[in-house]
């Protein structure tokens, strides 16, 4: 009886031993394609160049879009006006302005993908 209980147990461990490791390359796996699916794209518009596919890439509304433009055209607007639906908590929001546009470099603007709805 003795003489079976090592080969059991080897067996057992290796057996054991390959299932976990493929466990892991399993989760590795599933967490990078989440990854992945998770980031937001980043849309940048220029200002005046009446160039809007960074927005009409991703949606074909015509209200979407002339959310966008307003935001960027009139942000002092949209600085009074606080957002509800909890981004500050998550994204650091601190007015509606920032749910369509990230931040602005020169003449560059980067675009917030929270607008989309």
């Amino acid at each position: 009886m003795k003489k079976y209980l090592f080969p059991i147990f080897t067996i057992f461990a290796l057996v054991a031993g390959c299932s976990s490791s493929g466990d892991q390359s399993s989760k590795e796996e599933q967490s990078n394609s989440k990854t992945t699916e998770q980031s937001a794209p980043v849309l940048t518009y220029k200002i005046g160049s009446d160039d809007w596919s960074a927005i009409t890439t991703y949606s074909d509304s015509p209200k979407v879009l002339e959310a966008y433009q307003f935001a960027v055209e009139h942000p002092e607007v949209l600085n009074y006006m606080p957002c509800y639906c909890g981004c500050y908590e998550e994204d650091g929001h601190t007015s509606n302005t920032n749910c369509f546009v990230d931040n602005v470099k020169g003449s560059t603007v980067t675009l917030d993908t929270m607008g989309f709805g």
